[in-house]
């Protein structure tokens, strides 16, 4: 029987990875930092695993990982969030002497964890973005401050960063916002000011015009850069609501943009899954590139229950070597992520947008919507899933997490 490593346990994407190759009848191994998660109450998960944190310490995470793959004999490896893929991906060669990593290179994956290198590599294709600006000096900010047109987004060019070998993760909130070019400037050299005081000196946040529009995103499977599984779905609502992860979703098919999602990752030379996030413009209906997620996300149980089976598609092509023919999946499938996204959609609906009782409506009307989590013949983890809300809570009260989901030690 194949054995196969699952990590980051109390990720709702680990969970859809356990139940797809679970059931499947394949080995599955739960790993993660915490001891009471979805992932590892599941009933495919055969074994569970703890090994440290890798937000905390990414060298001791390595090392146990390595020490872990050495003494089990696993068949794969799959690293589902940011906290592990880059680490991972970085010692790939280490690892490969024992398991097969379901992670691209270290150099390609920095293409997509790297706003900044992606935003290159799509203007080279042509590949409809944000107008953006990649600044190597705080000072610059007032000439691109005169250039841009607003309202404009300070995006910080990757999610999660490590410094002094702890992970900090930023995000795009209100505060990334900027209205003129005061309010840019202003906001630009807090932000900056924050990054130099947690020891991130190497990248500024990039500068890009903000776009208002229906968020989309374009799943694949690529492997030696050839396309072996896509699919696409649009996002009704998201947490934060001023641009996060989708908490309802829908799939859907769009040529048009399925071509510019695997266009941009095959001039990536990429390797595995990734979504290819975009914004269909408002204004001219123009799909303008977002970012790319370079590796499982969050809303995978939605392409898996449409007929898009990309962990078992992923197995068989890592593991068994098998062909496999691009599959077919339904359109306007729905998927709901209830703990914690849609009930803090609904708190930050209620907030900060008019029409809070439209918001309540919506939100109890989709209770009859499958959940990513929820699920009658495998409904232990949600009491994981609530630990870990819990958990979070302790967490941002503490002050080592924002309520938006920010690390920063």
């Amino acid at each position: 029987m194949s054995k196969v490593l699952v990590t980051d346990g109390s990720k709702r994407e680990a969970l859809a990875i356990i139940r797809s190759l679970g059931r499947k009848g394949i080995e599955v191994t739960a790993a993660d930092s915490s001891c009471f998660n979805a992932g590892f109450l599941s009933r495919y998960s055969k074994h569970r695993i703890l090994y440290p944190s890798p937000e905390r310490s990414k060298t001791r995470f390595v090392k146990s990982l390595l020490e872990l793959v050495k003494r089990e004999k696993f068949d794969l490896l799959i690293p589902v969030t940011d906290f592990t893929v880059m680490p991972i991906s970085e010692h790939k060669e280490d690892f490969e002497k024992y398991v097969r990593v379901a992670a691209p290179e270290y150099e390609t994956l920095l293409k997509a964890f790297d706003k900044a290198l992606t935003v290159q590599i799509a203007a080279e294709r042509n590949i409809p973005h944000p107008k953006t600006f990649i600044l190597e000096d705080v000072k610059c900010i007032r000439e691109v401050a005169k250039e841009i047109n607003y309202p404009a987004v300070i995006k910080p060019r990757m999610r999660v960063m490590w410094t002094s070998d702890q992970a900090t993760t930023l995000k795009v909130t209100q505060r990334n916002y900027a209205c003129d070019r005061f309010d840019l400037m202003t906001k630009y050299s807090r932000i900056a000011a924050m990054l130099e005081k947690i020891g991130v000196n190497d990248h500024l946040p990039m500068v890009q015009e903000y776009v208002v529009g229906e968020g989309c995103g374009v799943e694949a499977l690529m492997y030696n850069s050839e396309l072996k599984a896509l699919f696409m779905h649009r996002r009704l609502r998201e947490y934060p609501i001023s641009g996060g992860a989708s908490t309802l979703r829908e799939s859907m098919n769009d040529g048009k943009l399925g071509n510019l999602g695997v266009e941009l990752l095959k001039a990536m030379r990429w390797n595995g899954v990734a979504m290819v996030e975009f914004k269909v413009d408002k204004l001219n209906g123009e799909p303008k590139l977002m970012e790319v997620n370079g590796r499982f996300w969050g809303s995978l149980a939605l392409a898996i229950a449409a007929g898009v089976d990309f962990p078992y598609l992923l197995y068989k092509i890592a593991v068994k070597g098998e062909e496999v023919n691009l599959p077919s999946y339904r359109e306007k499938v729905k998927q709901r992520w209830l703990i914690p996204g849609d009930i803090l959609w609904l708190f930050s609906s209620i907030l900060h947008t008019e029409g809070k009782f439209g918001s309540i409506e919506n939100f109890v009307k989709a209770f009859t919507v499958p959940d990513d989590i929820i699920e009658l013949n495998d409904l232990v983890p949600a009491f994981g899933a609530l630990v870990n809300m819990l958990n979070d809570g302790i967490d941002v009260i503490s002050g080592r997490r924002t309520v938006e989901g920010e690390i920063v030690f």
